[in-house]
C-alpha cells in the first residue's frame, strides 16, 4: 500500500500493543489501520494465518473500506482482512453458539420490525427482560442482544473466546465514539485475546439516545493502556474547502465572520418544498457536467425524506430525467412487503386470511415506528383482538362484515386477482389492490410497499419467488422466502456507489461521501427539537455529521420564518 507517510504514520506503524486513533471525517484513519495490519502481515506478527478483523457500524462504511482494500491492499493480504460489521460479526458467533446459553437448540433473528412489535410499550429494564424472555423462551435474537449475549458467550466459554482471539489477533473498531456500553463490554472481551486499534472521531458522535457515551474515550485508555494518535486537525476529504472548519464550529458555536469556502447557508421563504427543488436544480445542472456525480439531501427525519423523494419524484416537480433515490427506515417496507407476500400466498383451508390480515395490519402499527405511540398500541390491540374472533369461527362464519366493509372488499379484491407467474407483475397487482382500498391503514401499507426497493434484495426476492411457482405453481411460502432475504440484507455491505440525488436521514448518511450535500430542514421538522442542553447537543453531532459527508461543498436550508438556532451566528 502506497502511502504518504508523516512522522506520526511512520510511527504508528511500528507500533505494538494496543492503539486508540482520534481523527475527523476524512482524516484518513481508515487508511493507516488497514497500512497497519499489512505491516503487521508482513513482520509475522500475526502468524501465517492469523486474520485482521476490521469492525464498524455502518455498512456504507464496511463497503467502502472492502473496496478501498481491493484496490489498494495485495491480493494475499485482502485475503487475510475480514471487513463486517459490529452486528454482522455478532450474528456470526451468535447463529453458530448462541444454542450454548440456552436450553433451545437453535435461534433465529428477531428482525428490527418484528422487535418493535413484540417489544411495544415496554422500556428500559422492561425492555431488556422482555428481550431476554424472547431469547430464553423462543430462541429470537433482537439485535439489541447481539452485544450482551455475546460478551456472555465468550465470558462463560474461555475455550470459545481464545479460539476467537487466535483467529483475528488484530481488531480494528471504528466509529468508536458510538459504542453503548453493551458494545464497549463486547469489545473489552475481544480485546483479552486480541490486539485492539480503536479509530474514532468525538465530533461525530450521534447515537448518545442509544447510550453512546463521551468517556468511552477514557475507559479504552484505563483498560487498554493503548498508544495514542491524533489526527483530529487532518483533512483528505473535503481538500481546498472550509467543511471541516464549518462543521467543527457547528459543535463549539464559534464562527468567524467571514464565508466559509465550500458552505452556505441559505434562508428559504415559506413552507413548500419548492426551494428545495429549486437548489437541487441548479446544483444538479452544475454537476453534471462531470461524470459519476453524487448529490445528498439529508434531512433531520423519515417523514420528511419520504416527502422530499415524493415530490422530487413526481414527473411535474421533479427531476424525471436524472436519477434519483432515497434511503429510508426498511421496517415500514418490509412489513408492507410481508402483507403483500401473504395475499400472494395460495389460500390456507384451516387459516383465514382475513385474521391474517389484520394480525398483519396490527405488526404494521406497532413495527414501522421505532417507538410506537399509545394510539398504535391501542388499534393494534384492537385489531389482534378482531383477527382472534374471526381464527375462532372463520371468515365466512364470524361473517366477513364483521370484519369490516374495507377488509371484506380487499378480501374479494385479492379473490378476483389472477397471479400470472411473472413475481413483479404480480406483486404490483397486489400492490395495486391495496393501493384502491378506502382504509387508510390499507393505503398506508401500500405507500410503504413503493420503497421496497430500498431493501435491496429485489432481484434476489424475486428470483425466490419465481423458483417457487415454477415449483409448486404457487407462491408457496412467500412470506417465509421473503424473510430469509430480509435476514441477509441485515448484514449485507452494497458496494453499488451513489450516482445522481440521494435523499436521507442524516443518522442514514453516517459513513458515506457525496460530491455535494444539501441539509433541509422543514418549517416542522427541525435538526434541533425539542429544545434544551441534550437536544442542542445532540443537533449539533448531527450537523457536522451531514456537513462532512461533502467533499466539494455543502448547501444548508433552514425557513427564513424561523431559522434554525443553530445557525443563528452564521446567518448574522
Amino acid at each position: 500500500m502506497a502511502l504518504q507517510l508523516c512522522d506520526q504514520r511512520r510511527k504508528l506503524l511500528g507500533t505494538d500493543g494496543n492503539i486508540l486513533v482520534r481523527g475527523g471525517a476524512g482524516s484518513g484513519k481508515t487508511t493507516i489501520a488497514l497500512a497497519k495490519a499489512c505491516a503487521d502481515f508482513t513482520a509475522g506478527k500475526l502468524g501465517t494465518t492469523g486474520k485482521a478483523l476490521f469492525l464498524s457500524f455502518a455498512r456504507a462504511t464496511v463497503a467502502r473500506v472492502a473496496e478501498q482494500a481491493t484496490a489498494t491492499i495485495p491480493r494475499a493480504q485482502v485475503s487475510r482482512i475480514e471487513i463486517s460489521t459490529y452486528h454482522g460479526f455478532a450474528w456470526t458467533i451468535l447463529k453458530s453458539h448462541a444454542y450454548l446459553l440456552s436450553a433451545r437448540q437453535g435461534v433465529s433473528l428477531l428482525l428490527p420490525a418484528q422487535a418493535r412489535d413484540r417489544l411495544a410499550g415496554l422500556d428500559g429494564d422492561a425492555r431488556s427482560v422482555r428481550q431476554r424472555q424472547l431469547f430464553d423462551d423462543e430462541g429470537l435474537v433482537a439485535f439489541d442482544l447481539f452485544p450482551s449475549l455475546t460478551t456472555e458467550l465468550l465470558r462463560s466459554i474461555p475455550v470459545l473466546a481464545r479460539a476467537y482471539g487466535g483467529a483475528y489477533p488484530l481488531i480494528i473498531v471504528d466509529e468508536f465514539q458510538d459504542t453503548n456500553a453493551e458494545e464497549w463490554a463486547m469489545i473489552s472481551q475481544l480485546g483479552q485475546h486480541s490486539t485492539l486499534i480503536a479509530l474514532g472521531d468525538p465530533k461525530q458522535r450521534i447515537y448518545d439516545f442509544k447510550g453512546a457515551d463521551p468517556r468511552r474515550f477514557d475507559e479504552f485508555i484505563a483498560t487498554f493502556r493503548p498508544t495514542e494518535f491524533d489526527f483530529l486537525g487532518e483533512n483528505r476529504r473535503s481538500v481546498g474547502t472550509d467543511i471541516t472548519l464549518f462543521a467543527d464550529a457547528v459543535i463549539d458555536g464559534k464562527y468567524r465572520p467571514e464565508p466559509y469556502t465550500g458552505v452556505t447557508i441559505s434562508a428559504y421563504p415559506g413552507q413548500s418544498l419548492r426551494p428545495l427543488k429549486q437548489e437541487v436544480l441548479r446544483t444538479v445542472n452544475r454537476l453534471r457536467r462531470g461524470q459519476d456525480w453524487s448529490l445528498a439531501i439529508l434531512v433531520p427525519a423519515n417523514v420528511l425524506a419520504v416527502s422530499v423523494f415524493d415530490y422530487m419524484a413526481r414527473a411535474e416537480h421533479g427531476l424525471p430525467s436524472y436519477p434519483i433515490e432515497i434511503l429510508v427506515a426498511a421496517e415500514g417496507p418490509m412489513l408492507a412487503g410481508a402483507l403483500i407476500a401473504l395475499l400472494l400466498e395460495p389460500a390456507s383451508d384451516n387459516q383465514p386470511l382475513g385474521a391474517h390480515i389484520l394480525d398483519a395490519l396490527a405488526v404494521f402499527e406497532l413495527g414501522r415506528s421505532e417507538t410506537a405511540s399509545a394510539r398504535a398500541i391501542t388499534k393494534a390491540n384492537r385489531l389482534r383482538t378482531l383477527a382472534r374472533a374471526v381464527r375462532a369461527r372463520g371468515d365466512d362464519g364470524f361473517g366477513r362484515r364483521g370484519i369490516g366493509p374495507d377488509v371484506q372488499q380487499l378480501l374479494a379484491d385479492i379473490d378476483a386477482v389472477v397471479l400470472t407467474g411473472d413475481p413483479m407483475t404480480d406483486w404490483r397487482a397486489v400492490r395495486a389492490v391495496l393501493e384502491a382500498s378506502s382504509r387508510e391503514e390499507i393505503q398506508a401499507v401500500a405507500r410503504e410497499a413503493r420503497h421496497m426497493r430500498l431493501l435491496r434484495r429485489g432481484d434476489q426476492i424475486e428470483a425466490r419467488l419465481a423458483e417457487a411457482w415454477r415449483t409448486h405453481g404457487v407462491y408457496r411460502n412467500a412470506r417465509e422466502l421473503l424473510h430469509a432475504a430480509v435476514v441477509e440484507d441485515q448484514f449485507a455491505a452494497t458496494i453499488r456507489p451513489h450516482r445522481g440525488v440521494t435523499v436521507m436521514t442524516i443518522h442514514k448518511a453516517k459513513g458515506k461521501e457525496f460530491d455535494e450535500v444539501i441539509v433541509f430542514e422543514g418549517l416542522y421538522q427541525r435538526y434541533l427539537q425539542p429544545r434544551g442542553a441534550d437536544a442542542e447537543r445532540s443537533a449539533r453531532f448531527n450537523l457536522h455529521v451531514a456537513v462532512t459527508r461533502a467533499r466539494a461543498a455543502v448547501t444548508i436550508m433552514t425557513p427564513s420564518r424561523d431559522p434554525c438556532r443553530l445557525l443563528s451566528s452564521v446567518a448574522e
